[in-house]
């Protein structure tokens, strides 16, 4: 549903049939986007990103609108699974990670605006996709997976620049373990690690996202849209379906921008 949602936007937006300045387009963005996020652990940036940026946001009026719902939902999947947690993972990511997310951070304003950028996140996001979901060329992506430090490292850089690091960090945890619940929980924290990170650095470096009163509205919409997915979807899939779900959303997330 979330995925013909989006491509329905999409195609209307080309099509000039809704106001893209409508207030009510970021709030249905950031619902759809939960559900992703409250199914993998990831979701609302990496998909939300792009899609608020054809609505017509500029960058950090996305930032300003995601990360703050980004970080709720990280927070409520992190308590809920603590136990599943794997925390050789994580400490692997605070110590390689964080510090490259800080670093991405701060070249936003160098990477922002540049006209190879939609391009290269849709290819990325293709060749994920294919490479390890799909099983095309699945040598390449295994031999990027082994490289544990090296991938660790630039999954905060490129999510610090680009907030779109989620599907490098979920397709390496779920690499690593196939239950769901251990790859939600896992991801879940070390997502919201770098969404810290992330709100920390703008804030420190002199960038302090424009944040709204309507940053309350969306994180009480995510609370509400995760407790009806957990309870009604995500209990009731397979760990195959779990992943085949996930790699299908990462090829359309590449045609829809390169059709952008």
């Amino acid at each position: 549903m979330v995925a013909a949602t989006i491509s329905y936007l999409a195609f209307v937006n080309i099509n000039g049939w809704i106001d893209l300045t409508a207030p009510y387009l970021p709030t249905l963005v950031v619902a759809m986007v939960v559900v992703v996020q409250s199914l993998f652990g990831v979701g609302v940036l990496f998909l939300g990103t792009p899609f608020l940026l054809i609505l017509g946001l500029q960058y950090m009026e996305v930032l300003g609108v995601l990360l703050p719902v980004s970080l709720c939902l990280s927070i409520i999947q992190t308590a809920m699974g603590w136990r599943q947690i794997q925390w050789t993972t994580v400490r692997w990511f605070v110590w390689l990670s964080l510090p490259a997310t800080a670093v991405g951070t701060l070249l936003l304003k160098s990477i922002v605006g540049a006209a190879y950028l939609p391009i290269a996140i849709a290819l990325y996001l293709g060749v994920v996709s294919l490479g390890f979901y799909f099983q095309v060329a699945p040598n390449v992506i295994h031999w990027a997976l082994k490289r544990d430090r090296l991938y660790i490292l630039l999954t905060g850089l490129i999510h610090g620049a680009t907030n779109l690091g989620g599907p490098l960090l979920s397709t390496y945890v779920l690499a690593k373990y196939d239950d769901k619940q251990q790859a939600r929980a896992t991801t879940a924290v070390c997502y919201g690690l770098l969404v810290v990170v992330q709100l920390l650095t703008l804030s420190l470096s002199g960038n302090p996202l424009p944040l709204k009163s309507s940053n309350l509205l969306h994180m009480g919409i995510a609370m509400l849209v995760f407790a009806l997915t957990n309870a009604f979807v995500f209990h009731r899939i397979s760990n195959q379906k779990f992943r085949l779900f996930f790699g299908c959303l990462l090829l359309l997330m590449s045609a829809l921008l390169l059709f952008r």
